[in-house]
């Protein structure tokens, strides 16, 4: 997410390595550059002016339980409240969101001696290709009555409107028209808690890429389970930080007191009003965005940042490198899943064409490689797992796409976490980010 320094009113932040050239201004590495990581020891962030610092790494994958008030030590900084009513511009049909106990990682992971995964980030390749795929069938299970579509599932509106939730395959989802393929029940959430400090290793202790000042005014979209929101808020405690999203699924009763979340759709235009926010942040949204989603994403973020505000996106491609054979078809299986919802996942290689076009400056691309599989060390085998998890939640929907048996890709999906014992795979995680210039002609598109 960016941010804005007070030396960033007019220029853009030291951290973000900003070229003169907006067009061309792309922080590179060097593909054989590795950081050799070890789990940072959270650390408590009083005080704290810019986030991130180069020398600060705060919560981490073996201390995500303090973002749970029952951690919270009476007196600590990071007080809870009730949540406020909602004014008449907000939804009103919140729902309590439970405790969800996270998955607790093997003791490998929790140790602070333990070796992570040697990361690195590389210049952007100029071939940027596109997926042909082609779709498939799919049946639904809605309550108790199995539908046939000749479309992608999620893509239907629930027949029963008016309740807030749809159930497919033994999983819940919200009742929307969304294209987003992923559920949004308890196992969901946890995975995306775990992804979240996933991320914030591979990023070396960063959740954001430029810097926040106190007071600022922060919004993410499609905030999720607000996990990102939530450590956020609780190290940056005089940053405000507002949650939107379409299911509510953030937690709505018990969080930090600078946090507020509403239930919106980004694609239907969102209630807040020009010019409010400082920094607009958004993260893996791709699976669900077709080309004109991401348009008139980026068009609304831009219409709700001030002048010299900050819009960061972060999304991961959706190609699999140096990986075995039934890795490669696990990864085409989803590109097809995606394609039969009109979804392009190889958009998110130019989204800086894309934050250009919108009417952002100074835009930047960082790209982090994860390696997928043992040979990436602890933070390899986490990011495999995450995504097996995804797996293991899409396969009939990759079952339906491709028309085949579901245990096909059962063992299509055993068959590639043998490969991952052995092969040097790695993913790419897009970061971009830009500036909406002060004198930008805004409003609502």
């Amino acid at each position: 997410m960016g941010a804005t320094q007070s030396s960033l009113a007019h220029a853009p932040s030291p951290r973000a390595g900003h070229a003169s050239n907006p067009a061309k201004s792309r922080n590179s590495f060097t593909k054989d550059r590795f950081l050799s990581h070890t789990l940072p020891t959270a650390s408590s962030n009083n005080g704290h002016h810019a986030y991130p610092s180069p020398t600060n790494s705060a919560s981490t994958i073996g201390s995500h339980h303090h973002l749970h008030p029952s951690s919270s030590a009476p007196g600590s900084p990071t007080q809870y409240h009730n949540h406020p009513q909602y004014t008449n511009h907000h939804v009103n049909n919140h729902h309590h969101h439970p405790q969800h106990s996270m998955t607790t990682p093997p003791s490998s992971q929790t140790s602070n001696s333990s070796s992570l995964q040697k990361t690195f980030s590389r210049r952007r390749s100029s071939n940027q290709t596109v997926e042909s795929t082609h779709s498939g069938q799919c049946s639904v299970l809605h309550g108790s009555t199995t539908h046939s579509n000749t479309s992608h599932p999620l893509s239907r509106h629930s027949e029963e409107s008016d309740q807030e939730f749809r159930f497919f395959y033994g999983r819940r989802f919200h009742n929307t028209s969304s294209l987003y393929m992923l559920p949004n029940d308890t196992q969901e959430v946890d995975r995306l808690h775990e992804q979240h400090y996933i991320l914030k290793i591979l990023f070396e202790g960063k959740n954001i890429h430029v810097s926040i000042k106190d007071h600022d005014k922060v919004i993410d979209l499609g905030c999720g389970a607000a996990t990102w929101i939530m450590d956020m808020a609780t190290e940056l405690n005089h940053v405000d930080f507002v949650g939107i999203d379409i299911s509510p699924i953030y937690p709505t009763a018990i969080h930090p007191k600078n946090c507020t979340f509403y239930q919106e759709n980004i694609l239907q235009g969102i209630s807040q009003p020009n010019e409010s926010f400082d920094i607009v942040y958004q993260r893996n949204v791709a699976p669900g965005f077709t080309f004109e989603h991401w348009q008139q994403g980026l068009g609304e973020a831009f219409r709700i940042l001030r002048g010299d505000g900050w819009f960061e996106s972060v999304e991961s491609d959706v190609t699999i490198h140096n990986a075995g054979p039934y890795t490669e078809m696990c990864f085409e299986y989803l590109r097809a899943s995606m394609a039969s919802r009109n979804v392009d996942p190889s958009v998110v290689r130019d989204l800086d064409k894309l934050f250009l076009s919108t009417g952002f400056a100074d835009v930047q691309v960082k790209e982090y490689v994860v390696a997928y599989g043992e040979h990436g060390g602890q933070l390899g085998k986490l990011w495999r797992d995450n995504m097996f998890a995804i797996l293991e939640t899409v396969k009939p929907l990759l079952a339906r796409v491709k028309n085949v048996p579901e245990s096909q890709v059962s063992e299509m999906i055993a068959a590639s976490y043998k490969e991952t014992l052995t092969c040097r795979a790695h993913q790419t995680i897009y970061v971009t980010y830009g500036r909406k210039p002060r004198s930008a002609v805004f409003g609502r598109r």
